[in-house]
């Protein structure tokens, strides 16, 4: 009887949870074309997805607890799929009836659904906004509403709105006021947001760059590339407690107006600290999308950067200056040039402009649960070296395509490199490749020192533990320093490459070449700690190399 008592209880549970389970469904506006690969529906309410040139993507909320389906368009046989998603996770099992294509969503995260002859398709499912503040009430400073009457029909500049909304809540003896953006297209030039200032983007709202220069201030250029740019939505130098949220976009429109090679960094959050980003789409910027520079104490979460993977210049995603205390967590980020990176300054000449402020140092930086899908790097340290950074990790972490999935590159600068963790992560695939050397590379791991004539510095303490390499494209890890600035104490543990019965137990299973792949290195250590020890082949230590063969026993 008191088994039964409990079955009926758990039963009782779990329909209490079904019936909880919330989606939140966010429709863009019209300006944006819809999909006509895929339908998507989310515990059975319709979600739109859009079409984004490379790929299409859908975006909405819900804690867990609920089936997505997606039905693919037109006659198309589906032979084979692949997902993919921001948390590492091994559990998830696209099920296929006909042409619909299902699974069950049990936390929030970020899906890359590829089927074969068809584009890809990106779900991006974020907890559901519990946050979201009223439209009008005591400290809101709503743009649409008087005295701003900012234009939310997308057809004049309104920038004067929002600076004039900007400038109220600064003013406000209230603590955390809120400029309030309702749904709507709103054209506007530069931003910049003072202390203790929130902006909020609600569901549907959509700030929108107009593409002329003469609408924004010229804040870099492009060495090599004969652009320039602007900072476009950016925090007040020497302020803190700033926070960008909501459901909303961020829109730089760079796809057209990249003739005019003229280009947004869309949100950089300057010399501030304490500053937090959490949740909108930033969209189309036409150079990196978010851009941390020299800053502290800096929150970024449910990140979405959705750039073009064709046919842009050089389009990053996340960039993370000479800056210290910084959390990216639960992202996606889809870009030509380098989606995560973490790095410091490049020495200033004739075409690298200065960047504000003093020279710092980078260290303790933390990428967790993201998914990076790039023609570049994955998850990057470098290029820019002037000074020391450390302290940096990148954990539970997926890369759908990239040329390298993970890596350092110090070319510019004589900084050093140490204390890199990459741990817990899944390469997908490398079928790119990048530029290193004077050649070309394309890997699941690149970590060298190239000499940019402006400086060298070593690297040293990289940890590289718990990593699946999924596919077969790209080559042998690259391991190099010069003469001048080795790389030294490499860990490379528990790593299984393509088709592996087991981790791999020394460099030569990498397949690296010695000769080559490890030039001015020191002490590059290969470890097998999964497999039981008594199970091993034996292995021989190479020159510069300690291959550990004892097993651990807690693993």
């Amino acid at each position: 009887m008191v088994s039964q008592c409990r079955c009926a209880a758990f039963a009782l549970f779990a329909l209490v949870s079904l019936a909880v389970a919330e989606v939140q469904v966010y429709e863009p506006p019209s300006l944006y074309k819809r999909s006509t690969a895929f339908n998507l529906k989310a515990g059975g309410k319709k979600i739109t997805v859009l079409d984004q040139g490379n790929y299409d993507y859908a975006h909405f909320s819900s804690d867990s607890g609920i089936e997505i389906e997606v039905k693919v368009l037109g006659k198309v046989p589906i032979k084979t799929m692949s997902i993919v998603s921001s948390r590492f996770d091994y559990n998830n099992k696209p099920q296929l009836q006909k042409n619909i294509v299902s699974w069950h969503l049990n936390e929030p995260k970020y899906f890359i659904l590829k089927i074969e002859g068809l584009r890809e398709l990106i779900v991006a499912v974020d907890s559901p906004e519990t946050n979201a503040p009223p439209a009008a009430g005591p400290n809101i400073y709503n743009v649409a509403s008087a005295p701003y009457k900012a234009d939310k029909l997308g057809g004049r500049l309104t920038t004067h709105a929002f600076d004039a909304a900007i400038a109220a809540a600064s003013k406000s003896v209230r603590e955390d006021p809120i400029v309030h953006v309702p749904a709507g297209v709103y054209l506007i030039g530069n931003i910049v947001l003072p202390s203790k200032t929130s902006l909020y983007l609600a569901p549907g709202a959509v700030l929108r760059f107009t593409g002329n220069p003469k609408d924004y201030t010229q804040d870099w250029t492009k060495d090599g590339e004969g652009r320039s740019g602007t900072n476009w939505i950016s925090t007040a130098h020497n302020s803190s407690d700033i926070k960008i949220f909501g459901r909303g976009t961020i829109d730089g429109n760079a796809y057209t107006y990249k003739a005019k090679k003229f280009a947004p960094s869309l949100v950089v959050p300057a010399l501030t600290t304490r500053f937090t980003f959490d949740g909108p789409i930033l969209r189309e910027s036409g150079s990196t999308a978010l851009n941390v520079v020299r800053s502290s104490s800096v929150d970024i979460q449910h990140l979405k950067v959705f750039n073009r993977i064709e046919n842009m210049e050089d389009n990053g995603s996340v960039d993370v200056v000479e800056s210290q205390n910084v959390t990216v967590s639960d992202a996606i980020a889809i870009s030509i040039a380098d989606t995560f990176t973490a790095k410091a300054t490049k020495p200033v000449t004739d075409s690298v402009p200065a960047v504000p402020g003093n020279l710092q140092s980078l260290k303790d930086i933390l990428f967790q649960n993201c998914l990076g899908w790039t023609n570049n790097y994955g998850f990057k340290v470098g290029q820019g070296a002037v000074s020391d950074m450390s302290n940096i990790r990148f954990f539970n972490s997926t890369v759908y395509e990239s040329a390298v999935g993970m890596g350092i590159h110090k070319k510019w600068g004589a900084g050093t490199a140490s204390n890199i963790t990459f741990e817990n992560m899944i390469i997908k695939s490398t079928s790119f490749t990048t530029s290193y050397l004077g050649g070309m590379v394309g890997s699941w791991l690149a970590l060298f020192v190239e000499d940019g004539k402006a400086g060298v510095g070593p690297i040293t303490g990289v940890h590289v533990k718990n990593v699946l390499v999924v596919g077969e494209g790209g080559s042998t890890p690259l391991i190099r320093g010069t003469p001048t600035a080795n790389v030294s104490n490499v860990e490379l543990r528990n790593i299984w490459l393509p088709c592996a019965t087991h981790p791999a137990r020394s460099p030569n299973d990498l397949g690296v070449d010695w000769s080559e792949s490890l030039k001015f290195t020191t002490n590059v250590t290969v470890v097998d700690d999964i497999t039981p020890s008594a199970n091993r082949a034996n292995t021989t230590s190479q020159p510069d190399t300690q291959v550990a063969l004892e097993a651990n026993d807690e693993t």
